[in-house]
């Protein structure tokens, strides 16, 4: 989690990022940067490429990995501690891969459990394979949880493992107005969802509760002028470049 230095600095850039004209709000590659900054580590230009691995962000010093997502949640009571909440870990395409994962005849009218047993592997050799080539030793997904009006902030950090595929029971959801069998996926311990595949969009979701311990930050949205904004920066830059 994130030390009292840290999390100071995660204000400070929520504060400047809201305040750019030109972001509507913190996601994607803006809450990758903003990591970065907070834990002082080297930001690539996106300009020069991006990857698909794993990690967005590695601190060779520590070998530690974070793979990070944004996510809005609807309402003030969601962004309380036991809130349980969903989110796309991977786009796993088992169909797809069925071959190279060891499933030559998987479909999609395979039994629940197989397709699962598919969808877990594919999960785990992600893990193994990008930590490996990451050089990453110790793993997290780094959460930033936001409301709709941009004004209230939830940092969620969990540790990334491979999975264990005797642990889950997998059914198909059911259509509510139809009683029909769903187009999702749900992989279950102990009777409680903890991943869904939709087979339609190929995408594996996850569920998250937060944590005791997670960072709750409160900024009042204040906005730069677009006048002002690239006055500021511009001028930035030319002492930057001249330094």
């Amino acid at each position: 989690m994130l030390t009292d230095s840290e999390v100071e600095r995660l204000r400070q850039a929520i504060i400047a990022a809201i305040a750019s004209p030109v972001i509507g709000s913190i996601e994607d590659y803006t809450w990758e940067a903003m990591f970065h900054y907070v834990k002082n580590i080297s930001l690539s230009d996106p300009a020069l490429g991006r990857s698909k691995l794993l990690y967005d962000a590695v601190d060779p010093s520590t070998k530690t990995g974070w793979s990070l997502k944004s996510l809005q949640l609807k309402g003030k009571s969601h962004l309380e501690i036991t809130t349980t909440y969903f989110y796309v870990i991977q786009r796993a395409d088992v169909i797809k891969k069925a071959i190279d994962l060891g499933f030559p005849d998987l479909d999609e009218t395979s039994p629940p459990e197989k397709l699962g047993a598919a969808i877990i592997k594919h999960w785990n050799q992600k893990v193994e394979k990008d930590s490996l080539k990451q050089k990453v030793e110790i793993s997290y997904e780094g959460i930033l949880l936001k409301n709709i009006q941009g004004t209230e902030y939830v940092y969620c950090e969990y540790s990334i493992e491979c999975l264990d595929a005797s642990a889950f029971s997998w059914s198909w959801t059911v259509n509510q107005k139809t009683g029909t069998k769903g187009v999702g996926l749900q992989g279950s311990i102990d009777g409680k969802a903890q991943l869904i595949w939709y087979k339609n969009q190929k995408q594996l979701f996850r569920a998250r509760t937060i944590p005791s311990d997670a960072v709750h930050i409160r900024v009042e949205r204040n906005r730069l002028t677009l006048e002002r904004y690239v006055e500021i920066v511009v001028s930035a830059l030319r002492s930057q470049i001249n330094n």
